[in-house]
């Protein structure tokens, strides 16, 4: 019985169905090559929408004035007082002095031998902020059960309870928890043996300054409301000088990342232009609109107009984007507002622009969505003709084998025959 192909006629089967094959599954094989080759350029597709996304990254922080060369807030001294600025502040200069700082309410009741002795039971009732709030403590309940029913009462708008053990014993003490007159506590006891000896120990106040001449009153010391975009952190009684001016330094080292994203784009573009997208229009479409901007004209809100180049931003014949430092500082000396009103202009300035060509590119349904969606259809049909070659293979693997297996049984009985033939002669 022949167990393998071969074994009765001594010929080399397996190799020559390994072979067969071979010849047999060429057409897969290239099918195989071809979506690799279409993996390839579905990754160089993806690299592109990486780098055009990075771009439109520092499109938006070149289109939000208050990230493109925001303002920034300094004071003349700062143990007086520091500022910061946000998106509404502008350009500006105000003279301060402050004259007495918001303080917080502070009472403290009388002494009880200790933190566990008991407090009158009823209930009690607090307000500060302009909001009250009670809850009744029951009959045997210590001093530090009554702190803890205070800092625990979810209605309590600010006031927070502490227990000091001084010389004559423990005292609740209670404290706004904002400052200002506005914050001050009033305390409603429900008996007399311990609260009705409280007394004040810091009072409710106001911060008081004069800016550029005129009384300010703040009921704390964060001070939001008076200078539009500035806030003031007041610290001490003093005068100092506050002035804002945008920070060039930012506005620079966000000008040098458009470069900087810009050339990685334009240096990957190239590459696939010549290698893994050569004949596609997409690379040179995508630099062509891109460079284009650059040259675009922006009206502006004075009425006067300005492109990117007339900013101080230029090409090389190499199309290498870089900054002409002189031209840029000339821009930004000559006007600082009109040059980030170029860049951040709402809807048509560079950045807008630069953001609406992006998105063309790289939105849902865009153009390299497009590209993409093709190549995963392509990939699909072929995954579909490779598992049908590969039940057809199979197919064709089983005839050889049959037929092969076919003819080793009958040379092997052509040899048996032949063999005992020989044998009656020789006998």
């Amino acid at each position: 019985m022949i167990t393998a192909a071969g074994t009765g006629s001594g010929i080399d089967v397996e190799s020559i169905i390994t072979q067969l094959m071979e010849i047999e599954s060429a057409p897969q094989v290239a099918l195989e090559a071809e979506r690799e080759e279409l993996g390839v350029e579905l990754s160089a597709y993806g690299s592109i929408r990486s780098a055009l996304t990075e771009l439109n990254s520092i499109s938006t922080t070149l289109g939000d004035r208050t990230t493109f060369g925001p303002f920034v807030a300094t004071t003349s001294d700062e143990e007086v007082m520091t500022a910061t600025a946000n998106g509404t502040a502008s350009a500006e200069a105000h003279d301060i002095e402050v004259l007495s700082l918001a303080t917080a309410h502070r009472l403290a009741s009388g002494p009880v031998a200790s933190a566990d002795a008991n407090v009158d039971a009823g209930t009690y009732s607090f307000t500060a902020s302009g909001e009250s709030f009670s809850f009744d403590l029951a009959s045997g309940s210590s001093l530090t059960d009554l702190r803890d029913a205070i800092n625990d009462s979810e209605d309590n708008p600010g006031v927070v309870a502490s227990i000091l053990n001084v010389a004559d014993g423990s005292r609740l003490v209670l404290t706004a928890l904002n400052t200002g007159v506005e914050n001050t506590i009033t305390v409603n006891p429900p008996g007399t043996a311990l609260l009705s000896g409280f007394t004040e120990m810091s009072a409710a106040a106001d911060a008081q300054l004069i800016v550029d001449g005129f009384d300010v009153s703040s009921a704390s010391n964060t001070v939001t409301d008076v200078i539009q975009g500035i806030t003031l952190e007041l610290a001490d009684v003093g005068e100092a000088s506050l002035s804002t001016a945008r920070d060039s330094e930012s506005l620079g080292e966000s000008l040098d990342a458009l470069v900087a994203n810009y050339n990685t784009l334009r240096s990957g573009l190239d590459g696939l232009s010549t290698g893994t997208l050569q004949g596609d229009s997409l690379p040179r479409d995508i630099e062509s609109r891109l460079r284009s901007l650059f040259s675009q004209p922006i009206t502006l809100s004075d009425g006067t107009e300005a492109s990117a180049l007339d900013l101080g931003l230029t090409f090389d014949r190499f199309g290498v984007l870089s900054i002409d430092q002189t031209r840029m500082s000339e821009a930004q000396d000559t006007d600082l507002e009109r040059f980030v009103d170029a860049f951040s202009q709402t809807d048509t300035g560079f950045a807008a622009r630069l953001g609406d060509v992006v998105d063309a590119f790289t939105e849902a349904e865009g153009i390299i969505d497009g590209r993409e969606e093709s190549i995963t259809s392509r990939q699909g049909r072929i995954d579909d003709r490779i598992d049908l070659f590969e039940y057809r293979l199979g197919l064709v693997e089983t005839r050889y084998r049959n037929q092969f297996t076919a003819m080793d049984t009958a040379i092997a009985l052509l040899n048996s025959s032949s063999s005992q033939l020989f044998g009656a002669l020789q006998g």
